[in-house]
């Protein structure tokens, strides 16, 4: 009798239960398309939102010469790597002292990131003379050579010298951080900064050219090459994926990945230069995965890197939410 009552009971409380709700699937986003107009002399850098699918700010890549990273406990210098901007550095040089360029060691900054190294390797050493050569015009001219001088860095403000190395064009500066963006530029034409970078949560991709490093090439150790770099500064990181079409890849393809923070983990190879043809061909089995700067996740395919008109420097891709 007890036992009969007790599967009276279960079976009431069972039927009391609701039936559970249907878990409705993941449904990722609509396939989009967009081309990147950074002109046929690479002229223009883009900063690009894969959310809205929309370049958020542009410039042009001769428009500044160093960038100033702009946290409080930052301190590391770049140069602008979209020109081949090269720096050597000379001990037991004062500033007003006439320099040779010479003989000079040149050293470019890592295109991977600060963390794995600048042109200025470390703390910027206050008694060290900097030698900057900014690189070249769109043309092609060079843009000349600087002499710099690091007085100083705080919590709030970098404090420099510079000039031409006859000492001409002498300015003596100071450098304000701005924690809303990631560096803060500099342009030795205006001699002042230059709004270059939109805030650092509104951007995941750059497109630009930039300084690739070649190792163990004595000849050619570093050459301009044009690409993509991400915000990895605010935890952009990317994957690569050449064996799933891009069509099968989903959210459920997210965990199998190992994803990078390198700057330039996209790069520059999603393109292959034909020399016979003299022309360059996407590579369109090669899909990259991103979670961009608002924590979501993308897959992007290159198309093309012509526009209609047959102009180079105008990637297109597709993109989709995952």
């Amino acid at each position: 009798m007890k036992k009969l009552l007790i599967i009276i009971v279960s079976l009431f409380l069972f039927s009391c239960e609701k039936s559970e709700l249907p878990i409705e699937g993941h449904t990722m986003g609509q396939i989009e398309m967009n081309e990147m107009s950074m002109n046929s002399n690479y002229s223009k850098q883009l900063f690009f939102n894969l959310t809205d699918n929309l370049v958020v700010k542009e410039n042009l890549k001769t428009n500044w010469d160093l960038a100033f990273e702009s946290s409080e406990q930052g301190w590391h210098i770049l140069l602008n790597s979209s020109t081949l901007s090269r720096l050597s550095y000379l001990n037991n040089y004062n500033f007003e002292d006439i320099i040779d360029e010479d003989g000079l060691v040149w050293k470019w900054d890592d295109p991977r990131g600060i963390e794995n190294g600048t042109a200025l390797l470390e703390y910027p050493d206050t008694t060290v003379l900097y030698i900057v050569d900014r690189g070249f015009e769109v043309d092609g001219s060079q843009r000349g050579l600087k002499k710099l001088k690091i007085d100083s860095i705080n919590n709030t403000s970098y404090f420099i010298r510079y000039s031409n190395l006859d000492n001409s064009d002498y300015h003596s500066i100071s450098i304000n951080k701005d924690p809303n963006v990631n560096f803060t530029y500099l342009s030795f034409d205006s001699n002042n900064t230059i709004d270059i970078e939109p805030p650092k949560e509104a951007w995941d991709l750059l497109f630009t050219q930039y300084t690739h490093l070649f190792e163990d090439n004595v000849e050619t150790p570093a050459y301009l090459v044009t690409g993509v770099y991400s915000n990895y500064l605010n935890d952009v990181q990317i994957t690569k994926d050449s064996i799933n079409n891009f069509e099968d890849i989903n959210s459920s393809s997210i965990t199998s990945y190992a994803f990078s923070n390198e700057q330039n983990a996209i790069g520059y190879k999603w393109k292959i230069y034909d020399f016979d043809a003299q022309i360059y061909f996407v590579n369109s089995q090669m899909t990259y995965v991103i979670k961009s700067v608002s924590n979501r996740y993308f897959k992007l395919r290159f198309l093309d890197f012509y526009n209609n008109e047959g102009e180079k420097g105008f990637p297109s891709f597709e993109i989709q939410e995952l």
